[in-house]
């Protein structure tokens, strides 16, 4: 059934969630809770909003689309926990929102659009106060974050990722569940702040190191570190490696999350 309101904006990447089935599992995956924080990515016309609200959750909801803010804004005006406001989520600093409004953690649900899945993602991590965030991404993306070391779709998202969350699949959501219809399934994954006490704790140079090494991912990682590229010495950065067991013979694909922070250790030792 299509809905009253105006038609998508294809610029801001809008296709609506419209199955209340879907819309209530993706729900119960965060679970919310009365009195708790929680942000919502994208609300639209509110399939999510709405059942947050009836958790008693307090629920900031970000849209983009001023004339979604303003009518969801307006259906929501029963509930006193939810709040709408008209911003982009890239611009916003959900911890430090988060410590205007409360002392305890928050969690994140939202059916983001394709093209900002890349850097919505690779903000969890540094999101130090959320708990939970239950997302929906297409299923070619979700199915790499969710790869092993070894497999070909592993790459530096997934490593990235892996080293500060636990991640796991909800659901896979066709086609069907949404207006207009997107061309490909999507995936809800939950992400969980756990995570291993070895990873890096200066996460955004962990993040260039990984961009570094998968940049020419199907070379060996010797190949891809040989230069340099004025970050580090080469030859120690071998030395190093090898002396703390760091196998360079690998692709970066096939490296173990502990090997990866062995690494990058070796790499902050070498580069002085």
């Amino acid at each position: 059934m299509d809905h009253p309101y105006s038609a998508p904006k294809r610029g801001l990447g809008q296709n609506f969630l419209v199955s209340p089935a879907v819309a209530r599992r993706i729900v119960s995956a965060l679970p919310p809770a009365t009195g708790e924080l929680v942000f919502e990515i994208g609300p639209g016309y509110g399939a999510l909003t709405v059942p947050l609200a009836e958790s008693g959750a307090r629920i900031v909801a970000y849209e983009i689309d001023g004339e979604l803010a303003d009518r969801l804004g307006e259906q929501c005006m029963r509930f006193k926990n939810v709040e709408i406001r008209c911003d982009d989520i890239r611009n916003v600093d959900l911890d430090g929102v988060a410590a205007e409004l409360t002392d305890e953690r928050y969690k994140i649900i939202g059916n983001i659009p394709y093209h900002l899945t890349g850097s919505i993602l690779l903000d969890l991590p540094r999101l130090r106060r959320c708990e939970v965030a239950v997302l929906m991404v297409q299923r070619e993306v979700g199915e790499r974050i969710l790869a092993s070391p070894g497999d070909r779709a592993c790459g530096m998202v997934t490593v990235f990722l892996r080293s500060y969350l636990e991640i796991s699949r909800v659901m896979r959501v066709r086609p069907g569940s949404f207006r207009p219809r997107p061309k490909v399934e999507s995936m809800v994954l939950r992400f969980t702040a756990t995570g291993f006490d070895t990873a890096p704790a200066d996460r955004d140079k962990f993040l260039a190191f990984l961009k570094w090494s998968f940049s020419q991912r199907r070379k060996k990682l010797r190949s891809v570190y040989r230069r340099g590229r004025g970050m580090v010495d080469a030859t120690d950065f071998y030395v190093r490696a090898a002396a703390d067991g760091c196998d360079l013979d690998r692709r970066p694909e096939e490296l173990p999350l502990e090997d990866w922070f062995r690494l990058f250790s070796v790499f902050r030792e070498s580069a002085g």
